[in-house]
């Protein structure tokens, strides 16, 4: 079976090379794209994913929507300390002007913290944060394809404040911009949220005692979790769905692009499988081959399209949101596999029909 199959494919080397040809096209396609739908994912809601944070207290009008909720948590914090496990969290969107140059305004998302509480990412490069009122800031990593480097000033005109960078941290972006992290002690001394009003507050694991405590102090909001509020940032999920929904019309496409190619192959080959039916073959056999071939183009076509996409984060502009992600490239590449397999076996049916007299008289 499989040196048939071999034999075969060397003998009608062009006809098979367009086939893997196709193949490799429409699944570097596919995983392209689905780099791209991960990468602007990561970048809508990365901040969040990674956040230790279990369950978030919203508003009940907000429908989960950060942007949209808030809470003044001045009481909150008299008569619930954080150190029981809780944090507020405060989104606060801003534009900087970069080293002083009005035409490099940066857009960012600014969020306080403190840096011993867990929604303190840490940094990869530069200083650690330090829980003082000086302006200085670590920012997500994604910065740097915009020109940011450590010590470089950042100057808000809405505050007309001038934050320093000490450092940068990896996976931190919100609404497709870079989180920036400025203590709690210089956000509020400069007045920049006054009244302490926060989006949300997060506990960090189940607890349903401290949950009432602050459901009895704030009384305006209900508990979601994490998936909710994520499902709720503004475009996600239309974004996702855009995406994957080309994803599958891709794959789907596929189907039938490999399922013409190899009916026509075997078209073009019914006269052979009736002689070698006349000698013996069976069904199980000439099929076996048919599907060992595809096999063998599924997977050289597939590893080649793997290798291309890898290589392509090596060229895409910086900042561009790609994400190569082992598992989800497994993923579509497995689907891919299947789906040639599938494309091959709607081709058999012609294969059993074959008659070995007519075959050999030259007839279908």
């Amino acid at each position: 079976m499989f040196h048939l199959a071999i034999k075969d494919m060397r003998f009608s080397k062009v006809k098979y090379g367009l086939i893997a040809l196709i193949l490799f096209l429409i699944a570097s396609l596919v995983l392209v794209v689905s780099g791209l739908a991960r990468g602007l994912s990561d970048q809508n809601i990365a901040m969040l994913v990674e956040s230790e944070g279990t369950e978030f207290y919203v508003s009940a009008d907000s429908e989960n929507e950060l942007d949209q909720s808030g809470f003044l948590i001045e009481d909150l914090l008299e008569e619930v300390p954080t150190e029981e496990g809780w944090q507020p969290l405060i989104t606060h969107p801003v534009r900087f002007v970069h080293d002083g140059k009005e035409d490099e305004k940066l857009g960012a998302t600014m969020i306080p913290v403190d840096t011993n509480s867990k929604l303190y990412p840490g940094v990869i490069e530069g200083e650690a944060l330090t829980n003082d009122e000086d302006l200085t800031i670590i920012v997500d990593q994604t910065m740097q394809a915009d020109g940011v480097e450590l010590n470089d000033t950042l100057y808000d005109e809405e505050t007309d404040l001038t934050f320093t960078v000490v450092g940068f941290t990896e996976d931190q972006t919100y609404r497709h911009t870079p989180v920036v992290y400025v203590s709690e002690a210089a956000f509020y001394a400069e007045e920049i949220s006054p009244n302490r009003v926060a989006n949300t507050v997060v506990i960090f694991e189940d607890n349903d005692a401290l949950k009432a405590s602050i459901d009895n102090v704030l009384s305006e909001g209900v508990w979601v979790d994490k998936t909710e509020v994520i499902d709720a940032v503004p475009g996600h999920s239309s974004e996702q769905m855009s995406l994957n929904m080309m994803i599958f019309f891709l794959i789907v496409i596929s189907v039938f692009v490999l399922a013409a190619f190899f009916y026509i192959i075997t078209i073009q080959k019914l006269k052979q499988f009736g002689i070698l039916k006349a000698i013996g073959a069976k069904n199980q056999f000439l099929i076996g081959s048919t599907l060992m071939q595809v096999v063998i183009l599924s997977l050289f076509s597939l590893a080649l399209a793997v290798l291309f996409t890898y290589g392509v984060t090596f060229i895409l502009p910086e900042g561009m949101p790609f994400d190569f992600n082992i598992t989800t490239i497994s993923l579509y590449s497995l689907s891919m596999f299947l789906v040639s397999i599938l494309g091959a076996l709607l081709s058999s049916r012609r294969i059993v029909k074959v008659d070995p007299q007519q075959a050999m008289g030259g007839a279908e």
